[in-house]
């Protein structure tokens, strides 16, 4: 190069890089900020900010130290990461376990001893992926250690990449160690984009915890670290600062326009990636004109943050999720108050238990039996805090199973409030099924369910023998209306034959659904003519495109063709994550529920099913009066909760309640 676009050499710089303390203040910020306020959208990705960060500083220390002695001590190197990361961790861990145990339901409790678990061996990423790919556990709130999963990615990283980089310098020749070792951080870190390239359209849920899909965020900070130790060179002084500012705006910008949607991590998270090398690369030797141009990131406040960044991301999250349960999301107290008390004991955190851990000798030798003791220890910990909270979880919230009969007098429980116009003072002050159970009250809706990938499960209910054969056919939302229609089929003689399965809606048009090749055989029977009555509903969320009304109409069409009476039962209402909440909420009056999702929100997917009724010869019931009212659509009605999830699942308690009216609408239909 010629002229200013000259390289210059790198001086080292005298203590502590401010721009990258600089940094993780701007991504602790962005996360923070937006658990507690839902603003900015993209503040999540202050999560990919950390990841460079990490794999820049880590492959920086370990290079110096292999220019300064020849070779990479693992066992100082864990032991630092140990004492970096492990006193901190462990101490939120316990306190957020046993938090839950007094605040949350049962269920979420003892689910937030298990995570602990993982998040102490640094694993809840794999059982995060997995549950959140987990069909039965869709729509479920978060874990208060969800957050956890970044740090497992890390260190998951720090055990592969050390390795890696030891062997590359073992084996190459000297002057060759660098080259080698920057083609080897480049091979990880384009095959691990491509990996996230197809994961994050393929599942984008698991492309989102999976270490394989989030090492190439690492990667790029590695390919920083070892291009700059192999070229000594820094960007000319002219251009330096102002690249460093050009890649903090772009971190900002990412926070407002990176979605958490189709297309992340890869590309979208390239945005925030690079923004934060550029960054890394614009500060290596940076001087004072550096540090007033970036004054973003130098100053002293954003210095005191970034100091306390790690103990500040560990606590904030267990905060918002824990004051969910006792504070409504428009009170101050839970969104201020929740962000100055995070910030409070991260600094009561930081200053007694984090620095201190690390400034400590913890010199245990060379001898292996230390480092083996060191990892006991560490697996000890961990089983300590998933049993102190599973014992706290029993002795302190036992499970509150309630029938629907002790929710209020006859005739005003559940549906039948609604229908009978009661009031609070027909209602008991319980609820059922309880906060501990109703997430679970399932009742016998997937006793005869095809599970995603799986084999379809035909049953059949009621009398087999009986003259009026009726079919009942759909996903899961079709699944629940099994707890009303199975003890009908007994009262009415009916034999009732069920086609039910994970992405089974009756409909044409949709080859890439999971049930296609169930669904063909199962649209061969109810084709056939054998039936008298077909009943269908399905998720209004799950069929979003243009052609799904025309897809339903023809299949129900050809099924009418031959003699059979198709009634489809509209979809529920869905319920916003913050109704339900609500309803977990200590302190709820379920006679005076304040958790209410909007008739905007509850309707703003439309279902297609109703607009196919008309095109089709087919009947349609329309249950909207038995979960909304004027003002809203309730997420407890009648003392019982009305939902299990966010997804859309109603309760068997409240299904039975509205069993009455829903089957007499559908025999109504059927005539």
């Amino acid at each position: 190069m010629t002229g200013g676009a000259q390289l210059s050499e790198v001086r080292p710089r005298s203590g502590r890089r401010t721009d990258i303390q600089g940094l993780r203040m701007l991504a602790v910020v962005g996360v923070v900020v937006s658990h507690f306020w839902s603003w900015p959208v993209g503040g999540f990705v202050g999560v990919d900010v950390f990841f460079v960060i990490s794999g820049f500083l880590i492959t920086d220390l370990l290079l110096r130290e292999h220019e300064r002695s020849g070779r990479i001590s693992f066992v100082d190197f864990y032991r630092r990461r140990v004492k970096r990361l492990m006193p901190a961790a462990l101490l939120v861990l316990m306190a957020t376990t046993v938090g839950s145990a007094l605040l949350l339901p049962q269920p979420r409790a003892q689910g937030a001893a298990v995570d602990a678990g993982f998040a102490a061996l640094f694993s809840v990423n794999w059982r995060l992926a997995a549950v959140g790919t987990d069909y039965f556990e869709a729509g479920r709130a978060p874990s208060p250690v969800q957050h956890y999963w970044s740090l497992s990615v890390e260190e998951q990283f720090y055990i592969v990449w050390p390795l890696v980089l030891a062997i590359v310098l073992w084996a190459a020749a000297a002057r060759r160690r660098k080259a080698m070792l920057l083609l080897a951080a480049a091979v990880v870190t384009a095959a691990s984009f491509a990996w996230a390239l197809h994961e994050t359209s393929a599942a984008p849920t698991l492309a989102y915890f999976s270490t394989l899909s989030r090492a190439w965020e690492l990667g790029v900070g590695v390919l920083v670290a070892v291009a700059a130790r192999m070229t000594r060179r820094r960007l000319p002084r002219a251009i330096a600062p102002w690249v460093g500012l050009i890649g903090s705006v772009g971190i900002l910008a990412s926070f407002l326009v990176v979605l958490p949607a189709p297309g992340f991590p890869a590309p979208s998270a390239l945005l925030p990636v690079l923004s934060t090398a550029a960054v890394i690369v614009a500060g290596l030797g940076a001087d004072a004109q550096y540090d007033r141009i970036n004054v973003l990131l130098t100053n002293r406040p954003a210095q005191l943050l970034g100091e306390v960044s790690y103990s500040l991301y560990l606590w904030h999250f267990p905060i918002a999720v824990l004051g969910a349960a006792v504070l409504p999301p428009d009170s101050l107290l839970r969104s201020v108050g929740g962000v100055l008390l995070s910030v409070a004991l991260a600094w009561l955190s930081f200053r007694f238990v984090e620095d201190p851990a690390r400034r400590t000798s913890w010199r245990p030798g060379v001898r292996r039996w230390r480092v083996r003791r060191l990892a006991l220890v560490t697996v000890v910990a961990a089983a300590v805090v998933a049993l102190t909270a599973t014992a706290t979880v029993h002795l302190v919230r036992p499970t509150q199973a309630v029938a629907a009969e002790e929710a209020g007098a006859p005739g005003c429980v559940g549906a039948d409030s609604l229908l009978n116009e009661c009031g609070p003072e027909d209602l008991s002050g319980v609820l059922a099924p309880g906060v501990d159970a109703f997430e679970d009250d399932a009742g016998s809706m997937y006793r005869c369910w095809r599970p995603e990938g799986g084999e379809a499960v035909p049953c059949t209910v009621g009398d087999p023998d009986a003259d009026t054969r009726v079919a009942l056919v759909g996903d899961s939302h079709a699944a629940m209306l099994l707890t009303a229609l199975e003890p009908a089929a007994e009262e009415r003689g009916w034999a009732l034959d069920t086609f039910l399965g994970y992405g089974c809606q009756w409909r044409d048009g949709d080859p890439t659904s999971d049930c296609e090749a169930p669904r063909r055989e199962m649209m061969d029977q109810l084709e056939s003519g054998a039936y008298d009555i077909i009943i269908t509903s399905g998720a209004r969320w799950a069929a979003t495109d243009e052609g799904a009304a025309d897809g339903y109409a023809a299949a129900w069409q050809r099924a009418a063709d031959r003699g059979a009476r198709v009634v489809v039962v509209g979809d529920a209402p869905e319920v916003s994550a913050e109704a339900l909440a609500c309803v977990q909420r200590i302190g709820m009056d379920p006679r005076r529920p304040p958790c209410v999702t909007s008739h905007e929100d509850a309707f703003a997917q439309v279902d297609p099913m109703p607009a196919a009724a008309r095109k089709a010869d087919a009947a349609f019931v329309d249950m909207t009066d038995l979960y909304c009212t004027p003002g809203g659509c309730p997420a407890v009605i009648g003392g019982v909760v009305v939902y299990r999830d966010t997804v859309g699942h109603v309760t068997a308690t409240y299904m039975e309640t509205v069993a009455p009216e829903l089957v007499e609408r559908i025999a109504a239909a059927a005539r």
